[in-house]
């Protein structure tokens, strides 16, 4: 009884612990992030069929690219939004891009479960020193990074993406919608 009650009151300590790191989280992405304004990193990464790609492959798209794991609810809560955008805004020049932060079986078995539109990368633990180059200095997931078709980081975003939100950004880069 005793060692339950423990148990009960360290979820509850864990749970509200985890709720204001989230708000905290949401408070600083008003914060202008330092990577706003730089040119994008380069990189190469595998997708999920083993080819290496390189992120110059998409220069003069307006890309996403988003940090994600197979193992972050909000990361698989926005993907569908994801999926939907691509479909319907790839045509004037839109890319969205995962960098997985997780291991490829686990990816490509959820990829295809689904239906993913858009290339994902593998980068497994590498994920967290490239997302810091992206300007993800705290290592948050779901991580988003808006790269104008110059190749220029115009906006980054922690935490979950709603559609809407996502379609915002998109207007303010010249998407029509």
């Amino acid at each position: 009884m005793k060692n339950t009650l423990i148990f009960i009151i360290a979820i509850v300590i864990a749970g509200g612990s985890g709720f204001t790191l989230q708000k905290y989280l949401n408070q600083k992405q008003k914060i202008t992030n330092p990577a706003i304004g730089n040119q994008r990193p380069e990189f190469a990464a595998m997708d999920l069929d083993g080819k290496l790609r390189n992120i110059k492959e998409w220069d003069g798209k307006l890309i996403l690219l988003n940090f994600w794991a197979t193992w972050c609810p909000p990361c698989k809560k926005e993907i569908p939004a994801f999926i939907e955008l691509q479909k319907a805004y790839g045509d004037q020049g839109f890319q969205i891009i995962g960098v997985a932060i997780d291991n490829a079986e686990a990816v490509a078995e959820y990829a295809e479960q689904i239906d993913m539109n858009y290339p994902s990368l593998l980068a497994e633990a590498d994920g967290i020193g490239l997302g810091k180059r992206f300007g993800n200095g705290i290592g948050v997931l779901p991580y988003t990074v808006i790269i104008n078709r110059e190749g220029e980081i115009s906006d980054t975003i922690r935490g979950e993406l709603s559609k809407i939100e996502t379609e915002n950004l998109l207007d303010k880069h010249g998407i029509n919608l």
